[in-house]
This record gives structure tokens, C-alpha cells and sequence, in this order.
């Protein structure tokens, strides 16, 4: 742990307290919640408000590292066994508890119970987690899929086929004749195996994700997907909007659809003739969506958002990634599947190529395409892709290549913060922006100016006290 990193504020992976409270639920609750989420590290000796450095007794250091330590031991279940470090900064003692994402979640306070003692890290705050929440923890530490699990409603054979004969001819519908002749129709069995369905003696029963591709919306009122174009490059007026309901493949074909007939044209004429294309690679925009159904979560009551702006295409999906994903991995193409039975089905209908695939897929189509690659953003609970058409470089270019894209990915969330205030008042000062956001220092705030301005994102421009900001890249 450095000063920089001390000053630079909480975060969803940090958090500081001034001393060991004597109530220790105070800062177990925060051990829990790392351990559900990504892990995350608590430094003890250290204001949470002021971010300054008070430090720990030299006399109490030893005893209150092992105090924490036992604490964590007997206060948490499953067990919780962080790494414990003592540092010296500025010449004052402070206690750095590391806590690392646990592989048998959900973990949760002993004395409060499973269902109130469950926390989880959301931003720079430790909360309880609500009930869907906890069902996805549940599910996640048993390495178990939510579509997979039986919903408790037994199904005819009839409607079985139904379900077979519309994922068939779907999916017919999409090959060539010589495609068209490999394709077998899927079958009960099939279903079976993708954990679909389930056999209960002489019955077959449904899972969620039957009942996802089958369409039946009064299940889940909330698996649907909303289409708007809004005017100009904000959220705001809309100019059109529409919500995609019935089976989820034909969702994704309709808000694919909905996305190419708003998507402003680009015309080029060769030769004699006018050739018109959409300024987004067609395979980009499905990939997006198709992603975003594929692994959203189904147990978040919200809706997938599809919006289109003057610049750029925003692909939303509820749900987090998964703890040992990264946004990094993904563009590798690595993947922790969600839904495994849809993304099964949804591989057997081309709708995606292979698990992992689709983020990749869209990095390379965009390249080929000569446009800024995707901004990939995961945030308090969703996941979302920008795709772009259009993007303007910061005025201060020195520290990249010419045609690099600068894009939000580059920044922390704290910078994204900072920049959000200064858009809305360039005049601030920095003790203005700290009062403004509530969760960071002026020092922190001087430290991330001073990043954001090394990173040619940010301008002063005139003196300190009667200049203002200038945010030099669209956000």
C-alpha cells in the first residue's frame, strides 16, 4: 500500500479506517463483501473521510493485527483467512488486511445469519445484499447456472416440439442450402442435455431457461429488451423506442433489426453508382446484442437497453462480470458463462460462435472496419459495450500515436467522476470537486487532476484562480 494509493481515495477494492473499531461487525461486514465480490483490501490507521494518515499506537499494532485477525476467523462463515501486513508511511503504523475473493460464496456475517449478514461491495460502499443478489452468490459458489435450474412447472411433449420446431426453423432460416442440409433438428433428448429440461419419473420438467426461450413473459416480466434512439449524444429526449418480448432469439432479432433501420447511412459513390452502408459493421451490432442476452443475469429485476446516439451504439446488460473475469480477459476471450443452457442453444443456432467468442469477434470487426474499438464498461451492477462511429481526440495528443481512440476504458472511476463534474462546471476549484463528489479528498482530487491532465484528457487554461477546466475528450 503507497501514500498515492492512499490518497487517491475508497474504492470498490479499498476501504480505510481511522482505527480497529471496537464493534468489529463494523468493518467484518467489509470483509464479507470482498470476499463475495473481487476481494479487496482494508487499511486500518487511515480517516475515511480525510483520507489522512493518523496511524496506529507502536505499543497496540502487534496485539490489534492479531485481534483482526481472530475476529475474521470466528466471525465469518464460510472461514475468511486474510493476509495480514503492517507498514510504516509518513513514520505512523497502519495495519493492510488483504481479503481475497473466496471460492465458496455466499460468505456472511456468523451472528447476523445467511440472509441479513450477506454483503456486497457496490462502489466504494459495503451493502446488504438483496435477495436476487444473494441467490446469484449462491449460485456462483456452487458453480451453478440459473438457466439450468428447475422451475417447477411440468411441460407437455407438445410443448417441447413447439420449442424444437421454433428453435429449428429459426435457425434455418439464418444457413445456406448446403448449411441447411447438415442442420439436424434438436430433440428432447437434446434439451436434456443442455439441462433444459429435467426428467421427473414419466415427466419432463422446465428450467428457466426453457421457459426464457419458450417466450413466456409472465414468468419473467423482466426479460425483455428496450430499444430507444434519443436525440443528440445524451440521455434525454427520445425520438423513437420499442420493448422486444417473446423468446429471447427472436428479441435479439428484433432489436438488432430496430438498431440497423435508426442507424444513420454512409454514402460513397463509385463509378456511376451510390453504394449506401450503416456506419456500424452489422456483425458488431448482433455480437452486442446477442452477448448481452446470452449473459445477462435473469435474476435482476431490469431490462436489457439498446440505445442509439448521434456517435455511438450502448449495449446494457444487467449483471455484473463474473468474480474472476476481467474486462481484459474478456477481449482475450476468455469467459465465465452465465447461461449455459441458452448459450448452448444459442451456439447451435449461430446466434454466437463459441463460448467466449463474441467480445473478441466485435474488437476485430470494428478494427477491420477502421473505427474506434468497443468501450467495455463493468459498473454497479451492469455490463455494458459502446460501440462508436464517431470520436473526437483530445486536443493534447503528445502522450499518444495519432490515430489512437482515447475512451473511457483508460480511466479509473474516479476519473470518470472528476471528469463528469468538471462538464458540468469547469470553473470548480479543487476543494469544490470534493465537496461535490462526497468521497474523496482535495488531495485525491489534485492527484487524479494531475493524472487526467498527464494523460492529455484535461486542460487548465489560464491561472489558478481565474482559469477554468477543459475536458478534452467526450465522455
Amino acid at each position: 500500500m503507497t501514500k498515492e494509493e492512499i490518497l487517491a481515495g475508497e474504492s470498490e477494492l479499498l476501504e480505510f479506517k481511522r482505527d480497529v473499531p471496537e464493534q468489529s461487525v463494523k468493518y467484518i461486514k467489509t470483509v464479507v463483501a470482498f470476499a463475495n465480490g473481487k476481494g479487496g483490501t482494508i487499511v486500518f490507521g487511515v480517516d475515511d473521510k480525510t483520507h489522512k494518515i493518523v496511524g496506529i499506537k507502536k505499543s497496540e499494532v502487534f496485539q490489534k493485527a492479531d485481534t483482526i485477525a481472530d475476529t475474521i476467523f470466528n466471525s465469518c462463515e464460510p472461514k475468511i483467512r486474510p493476509c495480514i501486513n503492517l507498514q510504516e508511511i509518513d513514520k505512523r503504523h497502519i495495519i493492510v488486511v488483504t481479503v481475497p475473493s473466496g471460492m465458496q460464496q455466499p460468505y456472511y456475517v456468523k451472528s447476523m445469519g445467511i440472509t441479513e449478514g450477506t454483503f456486497v461491495r457496490v462502489a466504494a460502499t459495503t451493502r446488504e445484499a438483496e435477495r436476487y443478489m444473494l441467490k446469484e452468490l449462491v449460485l456462483e459458489g456452487e458453480n451453478e447456472s440459473y438457466d439450468q435450474q428447475s422451475i417447477g412447472k411440468n411441460v407437455t411433449k407438445e410443448e417441447v416440439e413447439n420449442l424444437c420446431d421454433k428453435i429449428y426453423e429459426f435457425t434455418v432460416g439464418t444457413l445456406s442450402k448446403k448449411e441447411r442440409a447438415a442442420l439436424r433438428r434438436p430433440t428432447i433428448n437434446q434439451l436434456l442435455s443442455w439441462k433444459l429440461l429435467r426428467k421427473d419419473g414419466r415427466y419432463l420438467v422446465a428450467s428457466n431457461g426453457f421457459k426464457l426461450l419458450q417466450g413466456a413473459n409472465e414468468d419473467f416480466p423482466d426479460a425483455k429488451i428496450q430499444c430507444a434512439v434519443f436525440k443528440g449524444n445524451v440521455r434525454g429526449d427520445f425520438l423513437k423506442r420499442q420493448n422486444m418480448e417473446g423468446p429471447l432469439f427472436e428479441q435479439i432479432e428484433s432489436a438488432y433489426q430496430f438498431v440497423m433501420q435508426n442507424l444513420p447511412i454512409q454514402s460513397k459513390v463509385k463509378g456511376l453508382f451510390r453504394h449506401d452502408n450503416s456506419l456500424l459493421p452489422e456483425s458488431a451490432v448482433r455480437e452486442s446484442i446477442a452477448n448481452a442476452v446470452c449473459h445477462r443475469s435473469y435474476l435482476i429485476p431490469r431490462k436489457v437497453q439498446v440505445a442509439l446516439y448521434d456517435d455511438r451504439l450502448e449495449v446494457t446488460s444487467p449483471g455484473t462480470l463474473c468474480r474472476d473475469i476481467t474486462l481484459e480477459k474478456m477481449r482475450e476471450g476468455m469467459s465465465s458463462v452465465r447461461n449455459k443452457g441458452i448459450a448452448e442453444t444459442f451456439i447451435y443456432m449461430r446466434i454466437v460462435e463459441t463460448w467466449g467468442s463474441g467480445i473478441p469477434n466485435i474488437y476485430k470487426t470494428m478494427q477491420e472496419s477502421g473505427l474506434p474499438e468497443p468501450v467495455l464498461q463493468d459498473f454497479h451492477g451492469d455490463f455494458r459495450i459502446t460501440l462508436y462511429w464517431k470520436w473526437k481526440l483530445p486536443k493534447t495528443t503528445q502522450n499518444y500515436p495519432k490515430d489512437y481512440p482515447i475512451t473511457t476504458q483508460k480511466m479509473s472511476e474516479m476519473e470518470l467522476k472528476i471528469l463528469g463534474v468538471i462538464k458540468e462546471n469547469s470553473n470548480l476549484s479543487r476543494n469544490e470537486i470534493a465537496r461535490t463528489l462526497g468521497c474523496i479528498t482535495p488531495d485525491g482530487v489534485k492527484y487524479h487532476l494531475s493524472n487526467l491532465q498527464k494523460k492529455g484528457l484535461l486542460k487548465r487554461v489560464g491561472g489558478r484562480k481565474e482559469g477554468c477546466w477543459e475536458v478534452l475528450i467526450d465522455i
